[in-house]
């Protein structure tokens, strides 16, 4: 996303037309991380519903399944995001200046 300069005061898109100030700035890198970590915190979580379901100590199945399902979601999810990335390195690698 740009950051839209408007009367000498930086407004970024998804700062809701706020003006950026140093809660709205966040570095890529920073959202990225973000956003791995809590596919990561996802998958300990299953990784933990699995091994109740399988030792037969789950509380709620429901629930452990679920928290099964949202990790394999977040995880494919995170595969193709990391794919497209790759597939638009590649294109911009083909590119001839």
């Amino acid at each position: 996303m740009n950051v839209v300069p408007v009367n000498n005061v930086n407004i970024h898109p998804s700062a809701g037309g706020q003006p950026l100030t140093s809660k709205t700035k966040t570095s890529f890198s920073k959202v990225l991380n973000n956003a791995l970590d809590k596919v990561n915190q996802s998958l300990t979580k299953s990784d933990q519903s699995m091994t109740e379901i399988a030792s037969g100590n789950v509380q709620n199945l429901h629930n452990a399944m679920i928290d099964i399902q949202k990790s394999n979601i977040l995880l494919q999810a995170t595969v193709e995001v990391r794919n497209k990335v790759i597939d638009a390195y590649q294109e911009m690698m083909r590119m001839q200046i």
